[in-house]
């Protein structure tokens, strides 16, 4: 297997993978979890995450989905704290990451700083969804690859 994103990536997905690996790498990390929403695109970023961590040698504990809508997301967020990873990475939507972000909040474990996003996160709007606590530091990458931060509330795109 390749470390590199396989070519059956479209060019935006590619460039998208490549930062979120890229972020992922600089926390040098020993176990990474990830989580994504149920949606296709959010599968297949998870997918080709974990395909390609795994290919440059990392590591990845659990594989977590949700759904954007549940009367309680704590099974998904005992799964994601699982193993005690020292980084999470993260593919939905702001819909699902609402409910889902304040319940890892909830556990005491994660953090935002320690987790890496795809693009799907990246709306203005994402800090006054789902709270301070469950996006302040959150990162990740732009469909063109280039990098976004949420801080002091915030969404900056860089």
């Amino acid at each position: 297997m390749s470390a590199e994103p396989t070519a059956a990536l479209t060019a935006e997905l590619t460039a998208e993978l490549t930062t979120v690996v890229r972020l992922a790498s600089q926390h040098h990390p020993l176990l990474v979890n990830v989580g994504h929403g149920r949606s296709a695109a959010s599968l297949e970023r998870a997918r080709a995450f974990v395909e390609t961590w795994e290919a440059r040698g990392g590591q990845v504990g659990e594989v977590v989905s949700w759904p954007a809508e549940a009367a309680s997301w704590l099974r998904p967020a005992c799964r994601m704290v699982t193993g005690h990873p020292d980084l999470w990475v993260v593919a939905d939507e702001p819909e699902g990451w609402t409910g889902m972000g304040r319940r890892l909040v909830a556990t005491g474990v994660w953090r935002p700083c320690r987790t890496i996003a795809f693009a799907g996160l990246a709306v203005p709007e994402l800090p006054a969804l789902a709270g301070e606590e469950a996006t302040e530091g959150l990162r990740g990458a732009l469909a063109d690859g280039r990098m976004w931060l949420v801080n002091e509330g915030q969404l900056v795109a860089g």
